[in-house]
């Protein structure tokens, strides 16, 4: 029996096929490789920011309680006159501040990442509230020399339903890097208004400014422009993300305008939270929850 033979074309068709085919295959396999190393290499980069996370937390903890210890020692073992006691008090007040502040928003991180950080909507004397965000930085901004304004185009007795925590939290991240990264002798303003029923709040500052390119990166968790040991700013890196977690949760809304070296202007936009199911009895004139009962309807927006 004679066997089938094939030609030269159906040979090098044969070929062809094959090679095709093992060109496809390593294809896929270059591209499967290519995505493990960008999946190691993200798995790489979120280890090395929670190792720096970590660092910076036990620093941001460890001084300020170090601090506090030596300062308070002074002053029980020490033979201090009145004014040196009252500078001691300023400092271990400034260190506790510090310290609280952190840890707020340290532990408002891990509810938000836990899911448990609900909404808890409240009538909000909004003036009240600004005012007493920024009496709690005023040692500070005094500290660095800082000259402030505040342009409150908002009545006293307009009422605003939000979130009072979560929105005391936003300001005062946002005021504590403005102080923070600040430029000597610089200036912070604060602009207020309600517009078509949505709070605005812009903070402005002629600090260092944000490049182009970290204006996207901001808003990561455990993100700072600076690292290592010998930075210039101190900071654990969650303040910018809790914000705009916190914005999302009240429905507002952050924009940033800001050029390297010629400050940071920050605008927020919230709705008001009209119609929402919860304890709308409650009022807060500051941030913090009173009961209270809410009969002046007109002065609701």
């Amino acid at each position: 029996m004679e066997r089938n033979k094939i030609t030269d074309d159906e040979l090098l068709a044969e070929l062809k096929r094959r090679f095709d085919e093992n060109n496809s295959n390593l294809e896929q396999e270059r591209k499967l490789i290519a995505e493990l190393n960008t999946v190691n290499e993200k798995l790489l980069a979120s280890e090395h920011l929670k190792s720096n996370f970590l660092s910076n937390i036990r620093n941001e903890i460890n001084n300020p309680i170090a601090s506090i210890l030596e300062l308070s020692k002074n002053i029980y073992e020490g033979q201090l006159d009145v004014d040196s006691m009252k500078t001691f008090a300023t400092l271990i007040f400034s260190e506790a501040f510090d310290l609280d502040f952190q840890l707020r928003n340290i532990f408002l991180s891990a509810e938000i990442e836990a899911g448990e950080s609900p909404l808890s909507v409240i009538s909000v004397n909004i003036t009240s509230l600004i005012d007493t965000v920024l009496s709690a930085f005023k040692t500070k901004i005094d500290k660095r020399g800082l000259s402030f304004s505040w342009e409150n185009k908002i009545d006293e007795q307009i009422i605003f339903k939000t979130d009072s925590e979560k929105l005391h939290l936003i300001l005062s991240n946002l005021i504590a890097n403005a102080i923070q990264f600040n430029k000597p002798k610089g200036s912070i303003k604060i602009t207020s208004d309600i517009e078509e029923g949505a709070l605005i709040i812009i903070i402005e500052d002629s600090g260092i400014g944000i490049s182009e390119e970290n204006q996207t990166k901001i808003y990561d968790r455990f993100h700072q422009i600076e690292e290592g040991s010998t930075k210039t700013y101190g900071g654990h890196g969650l303040g910018l993300s809790i914000t705009k977690a916190l914005l999302e949760i009240i429905e507002g809304e952050i924009t940033l305008e800001s050029k390297l070296g010629d400050g940071s202007k920050f605008t927020l936009k919230i709705n008001q939270l009209e119609g929402f199911d919860g304890n709308e009895d409650t009022f807060s004139s500051d941030g913090n929850d009173f009961l209270f009962d809410q009969d002046e309807d007109d002065m609701l927006f």
